[in-house]
């Protein structure tokens, strides 16, 4: 803090020095806004003039689209515009080709292919010409098996109607009722059992149907098989039981779904680890 002196309180001098400091400091300011700016400081300010200029031309169009209701009419508008929209985006889809007659022989290789994609005309003309429902490939496998993994519900019944038989084995001794669980199929497992198909089925490697399942993470699947009484404790050929299945392929829905129904967690498998 400064110290006056009395003669200075008494003349006023330091008051006097202070307006004077204050008028040229304000006279300087004057001349430095007048005095020509240089070519760069020019440029700084062209720059901020165009981005104020942008911003009130954003501001500007913001207001013009901005949607007002003061009136009936203006609701109105709002309607129409809406429906203009839902016209521009809707775009007619093709009309799909009429699938093609089938008019010479369906052989074998063909009617197994199309129950695997589902070509319904292929089979049927298969099998109203006499064929055989229960032709199988190389491993095996026949029509139904191909129709239960791809999840043709209606193609199921086509062909258990013309004759196929409910149970046929493949080259590893697995029925439909494993490849629909393969699949993940929940509606043809419950149509095949409800024919009569077996649970209880082992393939070549002691699996049943419900180690299957679980490998593959259909709980869905696993908790109808339960709910029809299959084993929760069966041991394929390795001795593992579902539950191992489920702990080594990290299945963890399948677990709580095992463990809610009592699985055993003490059985051990061939290397005599237990879960």
């Amino acid at each position: 803090m400064e110290i006056l002196s009395i003669q200075q309180l008494v003349s006023g001098d330091q008051f006097h020095a202070k307006g004077r400091v204050l008028r040229q400091r304000a006279a300087d300011v004057v001349q430095d806004l007048e005095r020509p700016k240089p070519q760069s400081t020019r440029i700084q300010w062209a720059v901020q003039e165009d981005r104020q200029e942008e911003k009130r031309k954003k501001l500007s169009r913001l207001n013009d689209t901005r949607i007002r209701l003061e009136s009936i009419e203006d609701l109105q508008n709002i309607v129409n515009l809406k429906k203009r929209k839902k016209r521009a985006k809707h775009i007619p889809q093709p009309r799909k080709a009429p699938p093609p007659e089938i008019t010479g022989p369906v052989d074998t290789a063909q009617f197994l292919q199309a129950a695997l994609e589902n070509q319904r005309l292929v089979v049927d003309k298969y099998l109203d010409d006499g064929g055989d429902p229960n032709a199988s490939d190389q491993f095996l496998c026949t029509a139904l098996h191909r129709a239960c993994i791809r999840g043709h519900l209606d193609l199921v019944e086509r062909l258990l109607e013309a004759g196929a038989s409910l149970e046929p084995r493949d080259m590893l001794g697995a029925t439909p009722v494993f490849w629909a669980c393969r699949g993940g199929h929940l509606e043809i497992l419950k149509n095949l059992l409800s024919r009569g198909s077996k649970i209880t089925r082992r393939d070549k490697l002691w699996s049943s149907p419900l180690h299957v399942a679980v490998r593959t993470g259909h709980c869905n699947c696993v908790e109808h098989l339960i709910g029809c009484g299959a084993n929760l404790n069966a041991q394929d050929k390795e001795g593992d039981t579902p539950m191992h299945d489920a702990i080594r392929l990290g299945r963890f829905k399948a677990m709580q779904t095992l463990l809610l129904y009592g699985a055993d967690l003490s059985i051990r498998n061939e290397l005599d680890t237990f879960i």
